[in-house]
């Protein structure tokens, strides 16, 4: 059945495959995945992208944990991007306004996800529609 509650579930579990796009198979280009840096930025990512689902999955089933994996999963979300910011300006190729996008699409995602569980204010609007 659809409910409210499923939109945003749905919100961020989209949210959080679009971590995908840090990792050095869709940075495309002439680029080395073969790198650490690259190893731990597809770390990270994988890591965002595993908890906004548990987090969507959390919101499906109305558990109390879901905040929590969600906080977690911006903070680490937000994380990936330094070390992408580097890899992408070491490679030269990959520093187009794709990659800039990115690093803006994953850090404001993330602040707002912060913004929306962490201020009592907002966490109490969201939590209150769910």
């Amino acid at each position: 059945m659809f409910t409210f509650r499923n939109v945003p579930a749905i919100g961020i579990f989209l949210f959080g495959t679009t971590f995908l796009w840090l990792t050095a198979a869709f940075n495309g280009g002439e680029r080395s995945d073969r790198g650490a840096i690259w190893k731990v930025i597809q770390a990270l990512a994988l890591v965002a992208v595993l908890g906004f689902a548990l987090a969507a999955w959390g919101i499906f089933k109305t558990t109390g944990w879901w905040e929590l994996i969600a906080v977690a999963s911006a903070v680490v979300g937000i994380v990936s991007v330094v070390p992408y910011w580097v890899a992408i300006h070491r490679t030269p190729t990959a520093v187009n306004a794709a990659a800039l996008e990115n690093v803006a699409i994953h850090v404001l995602g993330g602040a707002v996800v912060l913004i929306a569980l962490l201020i009592p204010v907002f966490e109490h609007w969201v939590t209150g529609r769910l």
